[in-house]
């Protein structure tokens, strides 16, 4: 019966996605039932097939197909003769049928929609787990109508597209899924009620740690989400709970400036760190308002505004209030890049920011100090080597960080890569000049920073005045045009 429904529907130019919705409708059956009958393959066909695709030490056999099949999907328990494919099965299935795993869990979607985002096979592994174990009711449009994300990671030969609505995305978050994978992740609460601080605060400390996972558009698009949840949420209370979640939205705000930054929206990045500041003053949260001081004073420094950077470092060392070390640091830092620019070496802005870093952290400190450290000091200086003209500790230093950074901090590594091809082109090797720029190039497409993006041309076009006719330096143009 299913079989000459299918050869009607083909007959009359049915297409698959509506051949396998209407298989599930009529019969119910899952989707990778449903799958199989619109490709008129007995489940034999699909072991066989997927043996000769893909040979294992113990190939696949009709029972094995049976018992994925009789899984009834996300939120259905295993049983002895029921059991979910595996992620790597999953996405192999999804390509002998020419569909997405998506469409192996929850059935056909459309194919419109947002573009898949990379992330690594660990991080789409996971949400494929969390999909699975929770049953997401809302996957993957969402009652508040809001843009879904979809995530993609490569397997082999072919791809591995998952999508799930904003709300589910950062919830995963809240929950410390995304973090739970990342090195150096901050610590949370094992529980954290919604709708309280806390529960907020879990969540951006997710997109935080997942900088370098997912690009910044996405991240962007859930924390506005999440900060109209605490907009609508703060109506609800008042007291302590109230300026909590004031705090929250600043820092929230604050992290939105910095992903406006990193996709070269300068006015955004601006407006964000006007609304952190704002906030944070209102909550008597006077780390935040400096920080958002500093922020000011890193855009003064792309744009070569010396003396404003200076006027605002002068500003932060003599506030009324107390200024966490991490942040005294940094204000070290931007005060040796301005020197630098004219040509001098602030030995002594430097080694006191040295100092600042190796204070161990309080555990009153916000959260978004953990991010500077020794390597970020080690960055700034190196830089200031760049800018008055001793490339060669330069590279030292860049070299030295690059080796420890992880390789799925793509952002970090795209930043040391674009400082290492300036340093090597002002020691005249084009050569790697051009190799690290490449390399800084495909570090930033892949964690979305337009920033980085915008900071390699200079690169590019001094390498291309200089020496035109180096075939390095014409595949780093090129590549650079082409993006």
């Amino acid at each position: 019966m299913i079989r000459e429904l299918v050869t009607t529907m083909r007959r009359t130019g049915s297409t698959t996605p509506t051949i396998v919705r209407t298989i599930m409708d009529r019969w119910g059956t899952p989707p990778l039932v449903a799958y199989r009958h619109a490709f008129a393959l007995s489940q034999t066909q699909i072991a066989d097939r997927y043996n000769e695709r893909w040979p294992e030490e113990t190939p696949k056999t009709f029972k094995q197909v049976s018992y994925w099949e009789r899984w009834r999907g996300p939120g259905a328990p295993a049983s002895g003769s029921a059991r979910p494919p595996s992620l790597q099965d999953l996405g192999r299935l999804a390509i002998l049928f020419g569909c997405r795993v998506d469409d192996l869990l929850y059935g056909p979607r459309d194919a419109s929609g947002p573009p898949a985002l990379i992330v690594s096979h660990d991080v789409i592994g996971h949400i494929v787990s969390a999909l699975q174990r929770d049953g997401q009711p809302d996957y993957p449009e969402s009652d508040d109508g809001s843009e879904p994300v979809a995530v993609r990671s490569i397997l082999g030969e072919g791809t591995i597209t998952v999508t799930m609505s904003r709300r589910a995305f950062s919830s995963l978050l809240a929950g410390g899924g995304l973090a739970a994978l990342l090195p150096g992740a901050v610590s949370s609460p094992a529980s954290a009620e919604p709708g309280t601080a806390a529960f907020f605060r879990r969540t951006l400390a997710g997109h935080q740690a997942g900088h370098h996972l997912l690009t910044p558009g996405a991240h962007i698009a859930s924390l506005v989400e999440t900060l109209r949840d605490i907009a609508d949420r703060r109506d609800a209370v008042g007291g302590q709970d109230r300026r909590d979640l004031r705090t929250v939205q600043a820092e929230i705000a604050e992290h939105l400036s910095w992903l406006h930054r990193e996709i070269a929206d300068t006015d955004a990045c601006r407006h964000w760190a006007g609304k952190a500041s704002a906030w944070a003053m209102e909550a008597g949260d006077t780390s935040m308002a400096t920080y958002m001081m500093l922020r000011t004073a890193s855009l003064a420094l792309d744009h070569r505004d010396f003396s404003r950077v200076l006027d605002i470092v002068q500003t932060v060392r003599h506030s009324e209030w107390t200024v966490p070390p991490a942040l005294q640091a940094v204000a070290r830092l931007y005060e040796a890049r301005a020197q630098a620019a004219a040509g001098t070496i602030d030995a002594a802005a430097l080694d006191a920011a040295d100092e600042f870093l190796a204070i161990p952290r309080s555990a009153d400190d916000p959260p978004y100090l953990r991010f500077y450290g020794p390597g970020f000091g080690d960055l700034q200086r190196a830089t200031c080597y760049l800018s008055a003209g001793e490339h060669e500790r330069a590279v030292t230093i860049l070299q030295a960080q690059l080796t420890g950074l992880p390789t799925t901090n793509y952002r970090d590594r795209a930043v040391h890569l674009a400082r290492l091809g300036v340093a090597h082109a002002a020691g005249q090797a084009p050569d790697a000049a051009a190799l690290a720029g490449l390399a800084g190039l495909t570090e930033a497409h892949r964690s979305g920073s337009k920033h980085v993006v915008l900071e390699l041309k200079p690169l590019a076009d001094l390498l291309h005045r200089r020496w035109p006719d180096q075939q390095k330096v014409r595949e780093f143009r090129a590549a650079l045009a082409a993006s």
